[in-house]
């Protein structure tokens, strides 16, 4: 039984600090800008930044002309552009039909 009461009385105390510290910690005020900058994240200062974009290497220029492929296309970098004639054969040149008349 004095077991038992020990252990009893030790869950008391243990209970009472830990609702303390719970109510100590109920009372510091949760602002918004606190919680964003918890979270928000951590980037460099605007002169370090700068410092390392002098630092770090350049880009190789581009040819201003772009590369002729195999199959018709030109490539300029990194970008393949494609022209295809949106106009079948014969009808470019032929003057197109006149309103309600049939196309022999």
């Amino acid at each position: 039984m004095n077991r038992l009461a020990a252990l009893a009385g030790a869950l008391v105390l243990v209970g009472t600090g830990s609702a303390t510290a719970g109510a100590d910690e109920a009372k510091s005020p949760i602002s918004a800008s606190m919680l964003l900058s918890v979270v928000a994240p951590v980037s460099e200062s605007r002169d370090a930044a700068f410092d390392r974009a002098v630092k770090e290497p350049a880009a190789p220029a581009r040819r201003p002309d772009g590369e002729l492929q195999p199959d018709g296309t030109v490539r300029y970098g990194s970008v393949t552009i494609t022209v295809r004639n949106p106009c079948p054969p014969g009808i470019h040149y032929e003057p197109p039909p006149l309103p309600g008349r049939v196309r022999k």
